[in-house]
């Protein structure tokens, strides 16, 4: 398939720009912070749009756009794909007349903003949009600064454009995110292959094998444990997922946070076990009636399994912790000396009510549909909804209790835009450790990161699944490997 990037309006002009035939062919690549995130790949004519991207390496959005000759959308087909899996249920929708589709996943959408703008004329203006996804619909405001220079506005997020003379985007960039899309004048898609979600990478720069681990109960525990290419005997880590029964991914593509970490630990030497939570992916028992303490149970479980693995040394095993998994770290540590170091990523350092109130306000005040004079009764009305079994034991903790007790060297990472978790959790997770004796705790603040770890100046809870990027922060990556690497490589 030939792929290539187009304006779809010829012969009009918007104050002396005149729209162009089709651009050179070409394709949307996504980086943040300088890593590629996704890539988009067009096909298009002045009747329709047929587009591919492929974000992480491991979802794919296939959509067929049908087109007005006023460069609006008539009707849309889109397939959702994760890489080595069979392709999801076909999504059609129909578009009201002057309406385009919009995807802050799908670059071209800013492309095609652009064109109906053109078309529409002004300098400033609203152009009704909707999902290719859903029925949510909303208006990307795009605004002419001068022949090359747009800005274009939707879910909150202004990207900077830059078109050539034939009004075709150059690139698009969210420098607050750390993003920038870049038009490019030929892609393969053989350099970016896809990456099945437990598979090897692509570049086989480390095995992959599966692990089942025998636990508590009758339970099977399944997951997948990488190792790096050398024989010797290497320090190792264990992931731990976030407080909503998760697989060992703890998320879906194209967000997979403890993929990303196992990826860049496993790189720096560690072998690395991610394992779906009881009850969830290929994991047996029963999730209904799970606790926090039952999971801390099995963590250690698994600590036990993966220090009896050929070429993995006991002595430096060390636990990463996401969310709820930032808790289950102390608590497994506290009690068991062998655990050589503890990562805690958005773990929280207050009281499950302090934490509930935290959340919950912060949802409330983020919903516009939610009269300022209403907020406080809202957020008390939610308050009061039951808790299940996991939840409960969760909010029972006292996350500083454990914490006291934490002898190993400890990274403790926040990020600044984080609504799920207070930010002020870190410094008391740090204090608690400092004033029992531990001299070895690091504390990282992340500006502009929520509690998915991702770029994301809001932090709103469903702000992250409006990115163009999907890659646990670069920076956060980072410094978990280097502090690793300190603490149990180079030991």
């Amino acid at each position: 398939m030939k792929y290539f990037i187009a304006t779809f309006i010829a012969g009009m002009t918007l104050n002396g720009i005149a729209l162009a035939a089709p651009c050179p062919r070409a394709a949307y690549v996504t980086y943040e912070q300088g890593r590629i995130a996704g890539v988009e790949w067009v096909e298009a004519t002045s009747k329709s749009v047929h587009t591919r991207s492929e974000l992480t390496q491991s979802a794919i959005i296939d959509s067929t756009i049908a087109l007005r000759d006023d460069a609006s959308t008539s009707s849309s087909s889109t397939t959702l794909t994760m890489a080595g899996s069979p392709p999801s249920k076909t999504i059609t929708h129909s578009f009201d007349p002057g309406m385009i589709y919009w995807s802050d996943m799908i670059p071209s959408s800013i492309q095609q903003a652009l064109d109906r703008a053109i078309v529409i004329g002004g300098s400033s203006v609203d152009v009704p949009a909707r999902s290719l996804f859903s029925s949510a619909s909303g208006k990307v405001s795009v605004v002419r600064i001068d022949p090359a220079d747009w800005t274009v506005s939707y879910h909150s997020k202004t990207y900077l454009v830059l078109t050539d003379d034939r009004s075709c985007v150059i690139s698009a960039s969210l420098p607050a995110f750390g993003v920038t899309i870049e038009r490019r004048s030929s892609f393969s898609p053989a350099s970016y292959p896809m990456w099945a979600p437990y598979a090897a990478p692509p570049d086989r720069a480390y095995t992959v094998a599966t692990a089942k681990i025998p636990a508590h109960g009758g339970a099977t525990l399944a997951g997948t444990l990488t190792r790096p290419p050398h024989a010797k005997l290497a320090p190792a880590a264990v992931l731990i997922t976030g407080l909503s029964s998760g697989e060992r991914n703890n998320g879906q593509p194209p967000w997979m946070p403890l993929r990303d970490i196992a990826d860049a630990l496993t790189r720096a030497g560690f072998a690395v076990l991610r394992v779906d939570d009881r009850g969830i992916g290929e994991s047996t028992g029963d999730s209904k009636t799970w606790t926090t303490p039952a999971k801390a149970a099995d963590v250690r479980t698994e600590v036990d399994w993966l220090a009896s693995q050929p070429n993995i040394d006991p002595k430096r095993i060390m636990l990463v912790g996401y969310s709820e998994g930032g808790l289950i770290a102390p608590m497994v540590a506290a009690d068991d000396p062998s655990i050589a170091a503890i990562v805690t990523l958005a773990g929280p350092g207050v009281s499950g009510n302090d934490l509930a109130r935290y959340q919950t306000e912060a949802r409330v005040d983020a919903d516009p549909t939610i009269a300022p004079a209403d907020r406080e009764r809202e957020v008390e009305k939610q308050l009061a909804e039951p808790l299940d079994a996991h939840e409960s034991s969760f909010m029972s903790i006292d996350p500083i209790s454990y914490a006291r007790r934490v002898r190993c060297p400890a990274l403790i990472i926040q990020g600044s835009t984080d609504l799920d978790v207070p930010v002020r959790s870190a410094e008391r997770l740090a204090s608690a450790m400092r004033s029992n004796g531990d001299p070895d705790v690091t504390v990282r603040f992340f500006p502009n990161v929520s509690h998915a770890m991702l770029p994301d100046v809001a932090g709103v809870d469903t702000g992250w699944a409006t990115l163009p990027a999907f890659i646990t922060s670069p920076q956060i990556l980072q410094t978990v490997t280097e502090w690793a690497r300190v603490h149990l490589v180079h030991r």
